[in-house]
This record gives C-alpha cells, sequence and structure tokens, in this order.
C-alpha cells in the first residue's frame, strides 16, 4: 500500500521533526474533493473519471511495450483504471485513500497503479517522457558552455540562466508558456547546431529581471560561513544548469554542504537519481569546471513522486532536512506541498507557464517570468485555492480565477509602507475567516500575524493577537465584503 502511495518513509517517523506544526496537511485540495466536484476546474479536468482515465490512457501510450501501443491499451487502461478507483476507495481507520490523497500526488500513484498492474512491479520506472528527457538534456549540454561564456562567475546570472532553463523542451510538457517564449527540443537533430540557434532566445529570457528576487537574501545566508542546503531538482534540462550554480557556489562558499535531491524514480520530466549521477560524471560538464559536487552529495532516497510529500519523504531525505538551515526548491511542485508545513527557511526558484499556477502566483504567466520567492519556517507564500469561485483577474483579455490569497498579494503587504492600506488589509483577511477550508485557517493565521507585524514595525503599535480560535473576532469590518465581487489585477 505505501509503495502504491508513494509513501518513501518506510515506516520511519522522523518526517514528524519537518513539520512546523503536527496537524500539517498540504493547502489545495484533495482527492476526494475532485471526485466529488468540490473544486473548480476547467472543463477538462472537471469530471473526474474521464480526467482520470484520459491520464492513464496517455501514460500507457507513451511507455515502452509490454504496456504501449497496439490494441491492447484501451483494454489495459480500463484495468488501470478500474484498479486506480478501487485503490482510492480503499478505507484505513474510516478514511479512504482519497480523502488522504493530495491532488498534486494523483498522477503518480498512477503510475505506481499501471507499474504494479502491467510490469507486475509497484517499483518498475513509468517512464513516460524518454523522448524529452535525453533529447533536452542533450541541448541543455551544449546551451551549457555558452552559459558558462556569458556568466562567468556571476551567481546571480546564473540563476536567471537556471531558471530560464525550464523553458527549454517546455513544449513537450503538459502546460507549455505562450507563443515565442518556449525553447523548442524536437526530438533529432544536430543538438549543438539547435543550441546555437536557441541561444539568443534563451539568453534574452534569462536576462530579465526576476519577477520577485531574493537572491541577495540567499547569497547572505548562504555564502557566509557553514552552510547547510538541501537542493530539491524538477526538470531534467534545468538540472544541467543547475549543476554549473551549484558548483560556482561551492567555489563561493567551500564550507558550503549540499545535499542534492532528485527524484528516485522517473517522474513526468524531473531528473531523477540515475540521470543527477550521470551528469556529476559527464566529461562534458567536467571541461566546464564542475568538479566539486560528488556522487555523495546526491539523495539517492528522494521522492517517488513527481512532486514531495513532507509525510511521506525517506529516512534519508528526512534526515538531511532535519540537519539543513535552508531548502532550496525548483518548480512549484513541491514547494505547493512544502510551504507552510516545513520547519526551514525555504527558497523556491521557477519560471511562470502555466495558467493553472497563475491562480497561486497572481501574475501573466504568458511572458514566463521569473521567480526567486523566499518563505520563512512554516510559512504560506499564497493559499485558499477554494477562492477561485470568489476571485478573478484580467490578464491580457484573460479571465483567470485566483486563490483567496496569492504571492503577489503576499509581496505587496510586505512592501506595504502604508499603515492605511495594511489596516484595510487585515479587515480583508478578518473577513475570510468564516468562508475559507478548514486546511486554510493556519495560512490566514500566519498571514494576519505577518501584516500585524508589519504594522508594527511602521507604526510602533503592538502587534495584534490572533489566536486559532476565532480570527475573525479579532478584526472590525468597517466595509463591505472586499472579497464578494471579483477582483481585477
Amino acid at each position: 500500500m505505501e509503495r502504491l502511495l508513494c509513501d518513501d518513509s518506510r515506516g520511519s517517523g522522523a518526517w514528524r521533526r519537518l513539520l512546523s506544526r503536527p496537524d500539517f496537511v498540504p493547502d489545495g485540495f484533495t482527492v476526494a474533493e475532485r471526485m466529488n466536484g468540490e473544486v473548480l476546474l476547467g472543463s477538462a479536468e472537471s469530471e473526474f473519471g474521464p480526467w482520470l482515465s484520459g491520464v492513464i490512457s496517455g501514460k500507457l501510450r507513451r511507455v515502452a511495450p509490454p504496456a504501449g501501443g497496439g490494441d491492447a491499451v484501451p483494454a489495459v487502461a480500463a484495468f488501470c483504471h478500474e484498479q486506480t478507483l478501487r485503490l482510492l476507495e480503499h478505507s484505513v481507520a474510516g478514511t479512504t485513500v482519497a480523502q488522504t490523497l493530495a491532488n498534486q500526488e494523483m498522477p503518480s500513484v498512477a503510475d505506481r497503479v499501471i507499474a504494479h498492474c502491467v510490469f507486475g512491479d509497484v517499483r518498475a520506472p513509468v517512464v513516460t517522457h524518454r523522448t524529452y528527457a535525453h533529447r533536452s538534456v542533450e541541448v541543455a549540454l551544449e546551451l551549457a558552455s555558452l552559459v558558462v561564456d556569458s556568466c562567468g562567475q556571476d551567481l546571480a546570472a546564473l540563476l536567471r540562466y537556471s531558471l530560464a532553463a525550464g523553458l527549454i523542451g517546455a513544449g513537450q510538457k503538459l502546460r507549455a508558456p505562450g507563443p515565442g517564449i518556449a525553447l523548442p527540443v524536437g526530438s533529432s537533430g544536430d543538438p549543438a547546431a539547435l543550441a546555437r540557434m536557441l541561444w539568443p532566445k534563451y539568453q534574452e529570457l534569462a536576462e530579465r529581471p526576476l519577477h520577485v528576487d531574493h537572491w541577495d537574501t540567499f547569497r547572505t545566508e548562504a555564502l557566509d560561513g557553514p552552510f547547510r542546503l538541501v537542493w530539491f531538482f524538477d526538470d531534467c534540462a534545468e538540472t544541467v544548469i543547475d549543476l554549473l550554480l551549484l558548483d560556482r557556489l561551492l567555489a563561493a562558499n567551500p564550507r558550503l554542504q549540499l545535499t542534492l535531491v532528485p527524484k528516485s524514480l522517473p517522474c513526468y520530466t524531473d531528473a531523477d537519481a540515475t540521470l543527477v549521477l550521470r551528469l556529476l560524471d559527464s566529461p562534458r560538464l567536467r571541461a566546464l569546471g564542475v568538479d566539486r559536487l560528488r556522487a555523495t552529495d546526491v539523495c539517492t532516497a528522494g521522492p517517488s513522486m513527481a512532486t514531495a510529500n513532507l509525510c511521506k519523504v525517506s529516512p534519508e531525505l528526512a534526515r538531511a532536512l532535519d540537519d539543513a538551515q535552508c531548502v532550496f526548491v525548483k518548480g512549484t511542485n513541491v514547494h505547493e506541498m512544502f510551504q507552510g508545513g516545513v520547519n526551514k527557511v525555504m527558497y523556491t526558484g521557477f519560471v511562470l507557464v502555466s495558467e493553472f499556477n497563475e491562480s497561486a502566483i497572481g501574475v501573466d504567466a504568458s511572458t514566463a517570468p521569473l521567480f526567486l520567492v523566499r518563505s520563512g519556517p512554516g510559512e504560506y507564500t499564497n493559499w485558499g485555492f477554494e477562492g477561485r469561485r470568489h476571485r478573478t483577474a484580467c490578464y491580457a483579455s484573460r479571465e483567470v480565477r485566483l486563490c483567496w490569497s496569492t504571492l503577489m498579494d503576499r509581496e505587496r503587504r510586505e512592501r506595504c509602507e502604508e499603515p492605511a492600506v495594511l489596516r484595510d488589509e487585515l479587515r480583508r483577511l478578518g473577513s475570510l475567516a468564516g468562508r475559507i477550508a478548514p486546511r486554510t485557517r493556519a495560512a490566514l493565521e500566519s498571514e494576519m500575524q505577518r501584516v500585524s507585524r508589519r504594522l508594527h514595525r511602521l507604526t510602533g503599535a503592538a502587534p495584534v493577537p490572533f489566536p486559532s480560535a476565532d480570527v475573525s473576532s479579532y478584526v472590525t469590518l468597517s466595509s463591505p465584503d472586499p472579497w464578494r465581487s471579483s477582483a481585477r489585477a
């Protein structure tokens, strides 16, 4: 059961030391909520049964024989679909699997069901993006030398190229960026010639300023004396550029101790341990000076899903996280599951390309902006997915639904210098107390405390207490509910 649910803890409770509070559950929604139609999603994803069938069929068409190809796929897909539903309906101590499974985990659980039903081994690799992984890494290795020539030892520049590398081969992902933004890698042809063709666009995208930029704080924390950092990789191609950056970070601070965390199995387009170990031994990267990273820095017991769940991490990864002073996450998948729960400072670096993620970030994704976000232990950067029923923004004539509080809402509050505006924000947040999902209450309380502390720094007034019993009782509403109508950004 544990392996089917991508639970890597092996019965260990080591992960408990990582939680900011014992009752933490990720913000977002569960598979049960999705199955029951309680979540507002696009038309292609709103019906759970057809969506799950499409996910499973798509995976089976991509994997190697005996699962893929031919007339057998529909029958195999139907069987895997049936077994997946049986798993979701399975009850443990009166609670179904679907009620405890986060939506982000569902595609990887489908992988494990396919592995069990088709290959007879729940841990068998389900490699759905083999061509992408091979081709994008080939092209990224060719681009790496151009990145080194352009950036030299400029760590901030290397970070930007690392983030923009998420666009390499992005057209082969389920959620591709807007027109003119992707860096297509194709499936054949000379990778060196393709890299030279892509370079001007890649350089243009990487030389833009970050939309949210906490690099200076990260540099101060990570490059001054002994420091333990756990780094979670994302896509295969950007991992090549990540390794350039990580090597230069070690050069800048020899007392930096790294734990590198790829996935333990092939998951979607993510880098797995086999790939990272191969790259560390690559003559191409060694020729570019990547010789400070060691195979022993790699945690080969990383997540077995395309995200990560704090309550399911392996004992090895739990130990590394417990010892670390900071976590650096590439991409938003792990961030969504860790935010608010991990009791460490967390940096998240990503390029925004998904319309779905616009709801959480509060920014138009069509130009693929770059982000480096910082959150303190137990802090949320965005929360309240259920708010999408009530909030919208207009981006270039597109109506986008927003969470109750987006990343940009948080950034604006943090930068705000006007006490009156912050007091109004407290009223707005307080108006949500009776409308949020129970799992979101901790995020709301945390954000109100942050705004109150910000007010204290500006005015000297004592911070307002917000006990968990009833947030709304500490906020006096003197204006109509500002969340009732659509918010325009």
